[in-house]
């Protein structure tokens, strides 16, 4: 996280965010004269870990995704050369389905699914799931589909990414709209979507332009260390302005993590333009 601070160039008198996404969430907080850190283990869900049809950004994963409203039918892309068949999903493709199924209606705020429909389908034991790819337009043998399972799974590592971010602002009586910029950082695809970021209540809404997506910022930042004899002394310099924050101690914290285990979020007044943008729809 250290060399991601540094692979991004965060600098502590601007209000400032860093979210490394993994199967840990490690987050920097810009405040005033030093750095607020912490982690909180989000689980492999970012990483297609959990996930039925879960995989790697490598190619025949589905990496970006839309939902027509009326018709249900999904216009996707795939990681690799043109004409790849999909085989799964990744990081950055879930968060794109589970954004379009709930901002079309198709599942309800607790990720259950409301809406029927050829793609949509429920087992034996009533689990509902959306197929994105039937087996016969895929690159493998089964449908490429998410599942109410997943979605849930899905629902608390984003829970915890965007619970850690609220009790960190909390702690030091920062408000969201305070921040200048937040850069997010892990190999989850070739970029999130951030719009469809905040639509599942995944980061705080406020307006895109201050998300940056930097990509592997750590190895960015051991790049910068080692052919730079300066750089390699101001990472020393971040590294003793941090402060840690155990979120396990923050008495709120838990309250904070199940008010966000909803798409977006229990309290709907934290998402104003998701919204808005769902009754234009």
């Amino acid at each position: 996280i250290t060399a991601g601070m540094m692979g991004c160039g965060m600098r502590p008198d601007k209000c400032e965010m860093l979210i490394d996404i993994g199967t840990n969430g490690e987050m920097v907080l810009a405040a005033g004269d030093h750095f607020l850190v912490s982690s909180v283990a989000a689980g492999p869900a970012f990483e297609g870990g959990d996930i039925s049809c879960g995989m790697r950004a490598t190619d025949g994963a589905i990496e970006a995704c839309t939902i027509d409203k009326e018709t249900m039918e999904p216009t996707y892309r795939v990681v690799g050369e043109p004409g790849t068949k999909p085989v799964g999903l990744c990081g950055s493709g879930i968060i794109d389905v589970i954004s379009e199924l709930y901002m079309t209606g198709i599942i309800n705020p607790k990720g259950k699914f409301v809406r029927e429909g050829k793609r949509v389908r429920h087992d034996h034991y009533g689990m509902g799931s959306y197929v994105i790819a039937f087996e016969e337009e895929a690159g493998s043998v089964k449908d490429v589909e998410i599942t109410e399972v997943d979605i849930d799974n899905f629902i608390r590592a984003k829970g915890a990414i965007f619970s850690a971010i609220r009790t960190m602002l909390n702690s030091l009586d920062f408000d969201v709209s305070m921040i200048d910029d937040v850069y997010v950082a892990g190999g989850i695809g070739s970029g999130i979507n951030m719009a469809n970021a905040v639509h599942i209540g995944m980061f705080p809404d406020i307006p895109l332009e201050k998300f940056h997506y930097i990509g592997n910022s750590s190895l960015t930042g051991a790049y910068l260390m080692l052919h730079s004899t300066s750089a390699e002394k101001k990472t020393y310099e971040l590294a003793s302005n941090m402060t840690y924050l155990e979120l396990s101690t923050v008495p709120t914290y838990m309250d904070e993590f199940v008010g966000a285990c909803f798409i977006p979020h229990t309290d709907t007044h934290l998402f104003p333009s998701v919204m808005e943008e769902q009754q234009k729809r």
